[in-house]
């Protein structure tokens, strides 16, 4: 299992998470998603810089079976 973070609906589009994040892996999610922002899941290191900056508690830790 590979650990990543992932932003949820909670998310408030706030982009705190982006500036902190140092592998680059947050981005605006695409037109009509469920959350404002998405995580790269190649490029998350699972460090938790975002969850420590999100004002909302959107970024959260899951568990991805590897491929």
């Amino acid at each position: 299992m590979k650990k990543v973070f992932a932003v949820t609906n909670a998310c408030a589009g706030c982009g705190a998470c982006i500036k902190t994040c140092p592998g680059k892996a947050i981005r605006p999610a695409p037109k009509g998603y469920r959350s404002p922002l998405i995580v790269l899941e190649d490029r998350c290191t699972a460090c938790a810089e975002c969850a420590e900056v999100c004002p909302v508690s959107a970024c959260v830790e899951v568990l991805l079976e590897e491929r």
